[in-house]
């Protein structure tokens, strides 16, 4: 993911994060943040992905 800039890459792990600890949760919160992740372009959503399964393998 070259093409994506540090703010967009710093941005979508952020929300990656939140979405992996966040996953038990208030659904009202996980709602707002499928939400978010629906709007992004497809290269961000591809990023986004990519960063949750790194941060649930790692959530161990």
């Amino acid at each position: 993911m070259s093409n994506l800039t540090h703010e967009q890459k710093e941005y979508v792990d952020d929300l990656a994060m939140q979405r992996v600890f966040d996953m038990n949760n208030d659904d009202v919160l996980i709602n707002a943040l499928e939400q978010k992740v629906h709007q992004m372009e497809n290269h961000l959503k591809t990023y986004f992905h990519e960063r949750v399964h790194f941060h649930q393998q790692n959530k161990k």
